[in-house]
């Protein structure tokens, strides 16, 4: 996940990519194109099951778009605290071990 946009910019680009209407990919993940503009904007998160059709609908890893979606909560929650980062580095410590043992 080399992109470090959040999960409305990245789906809002994908969509473009394929130049595709709000409305093709909201029928195609079904939800309105009211929801999917929200999405886009970042004004809601989408829920396990829209994630899970959004990696569907675009034939992505659905660990990428959850992994977005996350970072975009904690954001959200604590951008203008240190401890957040703090908090970053705690993870990619703890993750490293499952990495590199489950191959």
């Amino acid at each position: 996940m080399k992109d470090k946009s959040s999960f409305g910019e990245f789906i809002r680009k994908l969509r473009q990519e394929r130049e595709e209407p709000l409305r093709v990919v909201a029928a195609g993940v079904g939800i309105d194109s009211t929801l999917l503009s929200k999405l886009e904007h970042g004004d809601r998160f989408p829920t396990e099951i829209q994630i899970s059709k959004f990696a569907k609908f675009f034939k992505l890893p659905e660990e990428e778009l959850k992994g977005r979606v996350i970072a975009d909560k904690v954001t959200s929650e604590y951008d203008d605290d240190d401890a957040a980062l703090h908090a970053a580095h705690i993870l990619r410590e703890r993750a490293t071990p499952y990495k590199t043992s489950s191959k």
